[in-house]
């Protein structure tokens, strides 16, 4: 018998063995009852949501779960844990609108984390007190994530599920977002290696010891957590979920299924967003143990890089025994993973890239490892622990840790911000090595917020003083005897040192957004258009620049013509939208050139034949300004100047989309698609 032959059998008896001691997994058919039978009066439920820095989702957790239609009461506790974001009044803000919601929300703000404990699980503590606190009579509690938008129906189905078969536990793995080329590759697999290693069917087997539970979804019955201890009794676990799963199991049936609508709104986009999620715990879930993760390496090896490799391997050396061997292996894992590929609407297809995922999936648990042994286990939401605590032998290597977190955690919420924009400008920054591309997150964040201010809804003194505000958050980043409060503020302290970024560049921007922030907005003459582009694009310019690298003496050039062209083109483009807001920045002098001589009336304006006149020499002006820019990017290192070009080149695609387009139809938007962008991308982010 030759060597792959051998290698073949043994995989397909390796997958002989899963079969039968995990019987039942692959199906993904663990859903919840149809059937919705409740008691009367239906049992009281509180859901207790531990938040941290999660402002730009806790909204909509909030808002699915006061939206229940559940005829019991419910109540929602939110426990702000530390965050450095505004989740607290993100949270509340999900409550307005809905009857009484503000009624049925407790926001609380968590207290210092203990030694001991585990973030999340100490929020979830201090929830629970509230809890009891706010509804004493309730029957169940509600533990869920801040990411977690709970369909309609969500909580009477639990419930139902839980009173009729009499669980202490009943607990959904949610749908997750499945939408990026990682998230397609590796997020079903996810799911799959989930239901492998703890069988649905035998975790809801009450014969059975095995026991787990997704951490998203976790409906408790209160008196069986209080049997246990309380939460207090895992309270330094981090694989929490199934850590209360197995303690629960110990007071009565638990069931774990596979959500349908409730879904996770948690972004993985990139490879790294995966990764570091799995890598945090993967080498706690083998216990820490060197044999056990050898065991696993091996194990994934021997069940799903075999099969893929001896196939093509048998088809080389002409042994087709082998090849046939490996290719039933690999087709029938395949098989396997098509109910899991159906839950995430993925094609059958898809399936024979299952090894790729499962080899990533083994380097982020040998990875797992290595960041334990280098002391960075289990590092999450700005904490570091170990087996029971914050890792590290002294208090100056834990304070070390604590500070290296929380610039993490800074720059995961900057990034967040960039990224959820929907800025074409995400792509440009990505190609930056990753300490430029962090600066360039925090600098994009400071232009987003202070952007916000100026176009919200709010009356224009507010808007005033919350860009007072920060002037003074920016005097605080210059000033050594003060520090900063806001979080992306926070975020700008090193890229502020490390590229010797200048405050009035940062007060411009600001002063710029205070032009924008008045009922209306009139500009007398090109001058003044110059200003305000300056302001608003020449310096952000001139602080992008730095941070880039680019040589000194042609920062401030680049940053002029190229600022000018991109911000000329930006009017231009959204010429018909800014007149909604009362908004005109075409110049007055020369709208009045061309016979425009009222400008209160801006559909007027925008009808009359002068302002297409106008709007076609500006178009003139922003050619003029991308060519002196093309000039002084080609003295610039090629590397060093890829982002702004990118930038600079989407935007002569919407000048050119412009001018084809013409000047008479003011309100018909022009769009450059996201294939021309990646092009653009791929053409100038190489070398």
């Amino acid at each position: 018998m030759s060597l792959p032959l051998l290698l073949a059998a043994v995989s397909l008896l390796a997958w002989a063995v899963v079969l039968v001691s995990r019987r039942g997994f692959w199906r993904a058919d663990q859903r919840l009852d149809t059937l919705t039978t409740l008691p009367t009066p239906a049992p009281a439920l509180v859901a207790v949501i531990p938040a941290r820095d999660e402002a730009q989702t806790i909204a909509v957790t909030v808002r699915s779960l006061l939206n229940q239609s559940y005829l019991g009461t419910l109540k929602v506790v939110v426990v702000d844990d530390n965050s450095i974001d505004n989740t607290a009044q993100a949270a509340l803000e999900g409550a307005v609108g809905i009857s009484d919601g503000l009624k049925r929300l407790s926001v609380i703000k968590g207290r210092p984390l203990p030694p001991g404990w585990s973030g999340k699980l100490w929020a979830l503590r201090q929830g629970l007190d509230e809890a009891k606190r706010l509804s004493p009579e309730a029957r169940y509690v509600l533990l869920t994530d801040a990411d977690i938008e709970h369909a309609p129906g969500n909580i009477t189905r639990l419930i139902s599920q839980a009173e009729r078969q009499g669980l202490v536990l009943a607990s959904m793995m949610v749908k997750l977002r499945c939408r990026s080329p990682w998230e397609h590759l590796l997020i079903p697999a996810f799911v799959f290696f989930f239901q492998k290693l703890y069988p649905f069917p035998q975790v809801n087997n009450p014969d059975r010891d095995i026991a787990a539970a997704a951490g998203g979804c976790m409906l408790v019955r209160r008196e069986a957590l209080d049997a246990i201890g309380g939460i207090e009794s895992i309270r330094g676990a981090l694989i929490d979920d199934c850590a209360l799963a197995a303690r629960l199991k110990e007071k009565g049936p638990i069931w774990l299924g596979l959500a349908g609508r409730t879904r996770s709104l948690r972004v993985y986009d990139s490879l790294g967003d995966i990764w570091g999620m799995v890598a945090r715990t993967a080498y706690v879930q083998l216990r820490r143990s060197p044999w056990m993760l050898l065991a696993t390496v091996l194990g994934m090896t021997i069940l799903y890089l075999f099969p893929p490799v001896l196939t093509v391997l048998g088809l080389a050396l002409g042994d087709w025994l082998a090849a046939g061997l490996g290719g039933l292996g690999w087709v029938g894992m395949a098989f396997l993973y098509r109910p899991t590929l159906r839950l995430y609407r993925r094609p059958p297809i898809a399936g024979l890239a299952l090894p790729v995922a499962a080899l990533l999936y083994t380097l982020m648990t040998l990875d797992s490892a290595r960041r334990h042994y280098r002391g960075r286990g289990g590092e999450w939401k700005g904490r570091a622990y170990g087996g029971d605590g914050l890792e590290g032998a002294s208090a100056a290597q834990a304070e070390g840790l604590r500070e290296a977190a929380e610039t993490r955690a800074l720059v995961a919420h900057v990034e967040a911000i960039t990224r959820t924009s929907g800025t074409s400008f995400y792509g440009a920054m990505r190609i930056l090595p990753r300490e430029r591309r962090e600066s360039m997150y925090a600098l994009y964040a400071f232009c987003r917020v202070v952007d916000d201010i100026a176009d919200g809804t709010e009356p224009e003194g507010d808007k005033r003083a919350a860009l007072a505000r920060w002037r003074d958050e920016i005097a605080a980043l210059y000033d050594p005897r003060r520090e900063p409060t806001h979080p992306v503020a926070r975020a700008l302290e090193g890229p502020r040192w490390r590229h010797a970024l200048r405050q009035e560049d940062f007060l411009a921007v600001i002063e710029g957004m205070e032009m924008d922030a008045g009922q209306r907005v009139r500009l007398e003459d090109v001058p003044a258009l110059e200003l305000y582009c300056d302001r608003v694009a020449c310096a952000v310019g001139r602080l992008s620049n730095r941070i880039f690298g680019v040589e000194p003496a042609l920062i401030d050039d680049i940053a002029h013509h190229t600022g000018l062209a991109l911000q000329l083109i930006n009017v231009l483009r959204d010429v018909a939208e800014d007149a909604e807001r009362d908004r005109l920045y075409l110049p007055l002098n020369r709208l009045r050139a061309h016979g425009v001589t009222d400008t209160h009336d801006l559909k007027a304006v925008l009808a009359h034949p002068g302002t297409a006149q106008v709007c076609a020499e500006l178009a003139g002006k922003a050619a003029a300004e991308l060519a002196e820019a093309d000039r002084l990017h080609a003295q610039c290192h090629r590397r060093t100047i890829r982002p702004a070009v990118i930038m600079k080149e989407v935007y002569r695609r919407y000048l050119i989309a412009l001018n084809a387009r013409g000047w008479e139809h003011l309100d018909q938007p022009v769009k450059v698609s996201a294939w021309v962008k990646m092009l653009i991308a791929l053409r100038h982010g190489m070398g």
